[in-house]
């Protein structure tokens, strides 16, 4: 096995090596905290907190589970539709503030929810892990540390739009446990990698499209373990509220209900079915649309088997798998676009310093675009474009070589030591 450098060694060296998440980490918090807590009174001229709304349905939810209450997430009226990996994970913040008697914004919106003031920062560092499984993964394909300066400062940037902006941590979190599955795949560690995207699948379930490139890489051989491992950990979650409550929770996450008045219409919308209400409540389905890119995200996974050998196309099939989710989506929220830019940034971390700049451009423009609330097609053509744009520009070239300790050459050869940092 090959020897660890020096500078592996110890907390210390594991610290610098993601020196880059750190300081960005540091950034989003205090960034997020100004934004929370002054954009009211600075901006708006109004004495209230600028809190994300989609949080506090979630953090309801999460009192369930702290109080043992596990069956009833998805019948408590809180419109949680993941699965309840996330709701695990902020139960313990939940009972701290409950007992502390800190008030919550849901099911009333509140100017001050003092909970915020505790789930505020826990959300931000919760989403931020992405920020280092992203480094890491950089880090393996043989990115340089200022590069990966480059990519960690753009990363941070559309990751704010998810966390501080919109609330959802879950999706930053799985991807960025899917992205250090990926690496753990990579080096060729598959048991961990197995488990860990289990973990991520569990937390939210939109990391499921990047399944089918994961098993092309495993092989055949490990391919059924492998997909034991990564929904296991779904499955004995929502086997609970299954047999607590069978009708609300095939709704909740089979039937994906979406408001189209409410948030972005596609040119799907029209073929979703409808599932309650009409006019300004109209709610249709998400499941048709992503059963769809499941689908392509298996096809994907059929010809991804021919990378094996090539770690950066691995990175770029996921981004694609994830890419997926934004062109058959029935109805698209600001925050969809993140998965797929996000791991596409890091696919073109890669190539040359050109495709990086703009890939950053595009990815900077469509997080702002994306929070535009525009005519269906105005929004739609420019967003998926872009998304698609960045995916062009990840693609690596076809004549690239192998990395060195990857591949069938690298058998039994021992693990690159720079996975060991990322997951240590």
């Amino acid at each position: 096995m090959l020897a660890r450098p020096m500078v592996e060694q110890g907390h210390d060296g594991r610290l610098s090596r993601r020196a880059w998440p750190v300081v960005f980490t540091m950034a989003s918090l205090v960034v997020g905290l100004a934004f929370w807590f002054g954009w009211g009174p600075a901006v708006v001229h109004r004495s209230i907190w600028i809190t994300p709304g989609d949080i506090w349905g979630a953090y309801r939810s999460a009192h369930f589970v702290g109080w043992g209450a596990l069956g009833g997430v998805y019948s408590a009226g809180t419109r949680v539709v993941a699965f309840p990996g996330m709701l695990l994970v902020l139960a313990p913040v939940a009972m701290i503030t409950g007992a502390l008697g800190m008030s919550e914004s849901f099911p009333f919106v509140l100017a001050h929810p003092t909970a915020w003031l505790v789930l505020g920062p826990v959300e931000v560092l919760l989403g931020c892990v992405a920020l280092f499984a992203f480094d890491a993964l950089a880090e393996r394909l043989g990115v340089g540390r200022r590069r990966r300066g480059v990519l960690c400062a753009v990363e941070a940037v559309a990751l704010f739009n998810v966390t501080a902006l919109w609330g959802h941590p879950e999706d930053a979190l799985a991807v960025g446990l899917g992205a250090y599955a990926l690496v753990l795949v990579i080096d060729r560690r598959w048991v961990g990698a197995g488990w860990l995207f289990g973990a991520a699948v569990a937390t939210q379930p939109l990391v499921v499209l990047m399944l089918p490139v994961l098993l092309a890489a495993v092989g055949r051989r490990r391919c059924a373990a492998f997909a034991a491992r990564s929904v296991l950990p779904a499955a004995a979650l929502v086997s609970v509220p299954l047999v607590a409550d069978f009708r609300a929770t095939v709704r909740a996450l089979v039937e994906q209900p979406n408001f189209p008045s409410i948030d972005h219409r596609t040119p799907w919308t029209a073929l979703a079915p409808r599932v309650a209400g009409h006019g300004h409540d109209l709610a249709v389905a998400g499941g048709p649309g992503r059963v769809a890119a499941v689908a392509l995200a298996c096809a994907l996974g059929l010809w991804a088997r021919r990378w094996r050998n090539r770690p950066e196309l691995l990175v770029w099939g996921c981004a694609m798998a994830l890419g997926l989710r934004c062109f058959t989506e029935s109805v698209m929220d600001p925050y969809y676009v993140w998965p797929a830019v996000a791991v596409g940034l890091v696919a073109l971390s890669t190539g040359s310093g050109v495709r990086l700049w703009s890939g950053a451009v595009l990815a900077v423009f469509v997080t702002g675009y994306g929070d535009l609330h525009l005519s269906p097609w105005v929004w739609w053509l420019p967003v998926t474009a872009a998304i698609a744009a960045v995916l062009v520009l990840g693609l690596p070239p076809a004549e690239r070589g192998d990395l060195p300790g990857v591949g069938p050459k690298a058998e039994g050869a021992g693990r690159c030591p720079g996975i060991l940092v990322g997951v240590s």
